[in-house]
C-alpha cells in the first residue's frame, strides 16, 4: 500500500505530493517500509498518522531509528552507472541499503546505530566518486527551522 504525503519545502509548488510505501498499523496510522525520495522527516521503519487527509500532512509517532540520505547526481541517468553499482554494495557495509531513487538521485536507509558520523563521512567519501555530486539526511532535522531534530541523537548515544 501507499499514502500520499505532502512534500515540505517547495513553497512556490504548494501541492506536490510523493506516493510512500507503508504498512497499515491502525486508522490513519502507518510505518514506512522504504524511505521517501521527496518527503522529509521519513526513513523506512518510522511510524506516522495522516492529520489532515487534504494537505496530505503527517505527525511522526514512533521513530524506526534509521536515517534516510540522498544522494544526488548532478546530470539525469547518472544515478545507474558504475557509481550505483558501487554505492549499492558499500552502503552494506555500514549497515545500509539502497531503497531506490529518480533521475537524478539515489535514496538510502541506514541504521543510526552504524553511527552519525560514520555514514556522514560514508557519504562525504561517496561524493568524491562524481563531481558535482551532493548529499543530506532527510530526516535528521527539522525541514523547516533546520534545526537538528533529537531522535538521532538519543538512538546514536543509546
Amino acid at each position: 500500500m501507499q499514502v500520499e504525503l505532502r512534500v515540505r519545502g517547495v513553497p512556490e509548488v504548494p501541492d506536490v505530493t510523493e506516493d510512500v510505501p507503508v504498512e497499515v498499523m491502525g486508522e490513519n496510522r502507518f510505518r514506512v517500509l522504504l524511505s521517501p525520495g521527496m518527503v522529509e522527516g521519513l526513513a523506512a521503519g518510522d511510524e506516522f498518522e495522516v492529520i489532515d487527509e487534504k494537505s496530505r500532512e503527517f505527525r511522526v509517532l514512533k521513530r524506526g531509528g534509521n536515517f534516510c540520505v540522498w544522494y544526488f547526481f548532478p546530470e539525469e541517468e547518472m544515478n545507474r552507472g558504475s557509481e550505483y553499482k558501487l554505492l549499492r554494495e558499500r552502503i552494506a557495509e555500514i549497515g545500509g541499503r539502497l531503497d531506490g531513487g529518480g533521475s537524478t538521485t539515489l535514496i538510502f536507509t541506514v541504521p543510526a546505530a552504524s553511527g552519525f558520523d560514520r555514514i556522514a563521512d560514508f557519504f562525504d567519501e561517496a561524493v568524491l566518486l562524481v563531481k558535482g555530486a551532493s548529499w543530506q539526511f532527510s530526516n535528521a532535522y527539522d525541514p523547516i527551522l533546520r534545526v537538528p531534530l533529537p531522535w538521532w541523537s538519543r538512538e546514536v548515544k543509546g
